[in-house]
């Protein structure tokens, strides 16, 4: 058997931290914790105040490059 062909359709690169929380089923506060701890990849902010973001296309290929 050769490889294993997976394909994923993402429909935004990018979502907040709040509907990361639904879209997991893990617990807000500790999305945030895992946010502050940098096992959630956020977008860089632009301003201090800025709400964050998750990446979900830096976080797909971190699942990929440990699985």
């Amino acid at each position: 058997m050769s490889g294993i062909t997976i394909n994923i359709n993402v429909s935004t690169p990018y979502v907040s931290l709040k509907r990361y929380s639904e879209m997991t089923g893990i617990p807000f506060e500790t999305c945030r914790g895992m946010m502050e701890d940098g096992r959630i990849i956020i977008r860089p902010k632009t301003r201090r105040m800025e709400k964050p973001e998750v990446n979900l296309i830096a976080m797909l290929k971190d699942a990929i490059a440990n699985s």
